[in-house]
């Protein structure tokens, strides 16, 4: 039944699409690093010995004079320039894109500066230590990129509408077909038929629930913790696809309640995204916020049980509201 319109098969292979999409956007340990644009040719070439002293730090893009490396500062991307004038015996390290008077020290600037600091002073401890890696005060933070975990999350919250509206789809399916009618005249109780229709989307759901962490690289996450929360958003993606199927009598009717729907669930999740703290309360509304709020903890590794405890339960009871005051809508458009 799900694939019997083209709407079905799209809802089932596009999100594959977009987690593969959404997997390039994340950025490698290599893309972190600052990008330096360094003379290396004429009159104002930097020494061999010190773009070589530079290259752990950063990725290293050489340029045959001034012009080039400023050409390179005015492009896209935050990069660094390094010169030397050898009008003061000096190396010239430019910001480019930082606000006038801006005094932060470069990359280049802060190695350099310990590296002549150490020559000049022999045997003496380091003023400031350069490593290439993650220092041991900081290993216990999450690596895992911005990208991938509100990306992911926004994925799976999605996930939930996909699933919703596959729901419906059948159960508006079912209305135009008038295969409805021969169910009410069958032994099949109105409970096991939404069963029915619920049981393909609700395994498409948890399947892709897998799929995101291995396509994103987010394996490391507590699994057991994402499938608490899995579980937690069936009723949400009950209640969503009962609500559709019961508003709409068409299909063109579904695709137009869905996405009014749709657009109401990401003002939640935008709302969560870019509000500041304070008036994070103007979405606490939503199901799908506290959904979203959830995975977010869980992909950045910071969620611990007893917050998503209470979160589950704010999310069930939300949800269960939204039920008893669409309670009759829903039975009168599904009967």
């Amino acid at each position: 039944m799900n694939l019997k319109h083209w709407m079905g098969a799209y809802m089932i292979l596009v999100p594959i699409a977009i987690l593969f999409i959404l997997r390039f956007f994340i950025p490698g340990m290599e893309s972190t690093r600052s990008t330096l644009a360094i003379v290396t040719e004429g009159k104002n070439a930097v020494p061999r010995e010190i773009v070589e002293l530079l290259d752990p730090y950063a990725r290293i893009r050489e340029y045959p004079d001034i012009e080039s490396m400023e050409k390179k500062l005015k492009g896209i991307g935050v990069v660094e320039g390094l010169y030397w004038n050898p009008g003061n015996q000096k190396f010239v390290s430019v910001l480019e894109k930082l606000p006038e008077g801006n005094a932060a020290a470069s990359v280049a600037v802060r190695v350099i500066r310990q590296h002549y600091y150490q020559k000049g002073h022999g045997e003496e401890d380091a003023v400031v230590s350069f490593r290439a890696g993650v220092p041991y005060e900081l290993s216990g933070r999450s690596v895992i990129s911005p990208v991938a975990s509100m990306g992911g999350s926004i994925f799976f919250v999605f996930m939930i509408i996909i699933a919703a509206f596959m729901i419906g789809l059948g159960v508006v399916n079912d209305k135009e077909d008038g295969t409805d009618r021969a169910i009410r005249v069958s032994p099949v109780t109105k409970a096991e038929y939404f069963v029915g229709k619920s049981i393909f989307p609700v395994i498409l759901f948890l399947v892709y629930a897998i799929i995101t962490l291995v396509v994103l690289g987010l394996l490391d996450v507590n699994i057991g913790q994402m499938y608490v929360i899995a579980f937690v958003s069936l009723p949400v993606v009950l209640l969503f696809g009962l609500f559709l199927g019961a508003l709409a009598n068409n299909e063109n009717e579904a695709i137009g309640v869905g996405k009014l729907l749709s657009w109401l669930v990401m003002m939640a999740i935008l709302g969560g995204t870019l509000l500041p703290d304070k008036w994070q309360w103007v979405v606490w509304w939503a199901p799908f916020y506290w959904v979203y709020n959830m995975m977010e903890s869980i992909f950045t590794n910071s969620a611990e049980w007893g917050d998503l405890m209470w979160k589950s339960a704010v999310t069930l009871v939300l949800t269960a509201i939204f039920f008893f005051l669409l309670r009759k809508k829903i039975i009168k458009g599904l009967s």
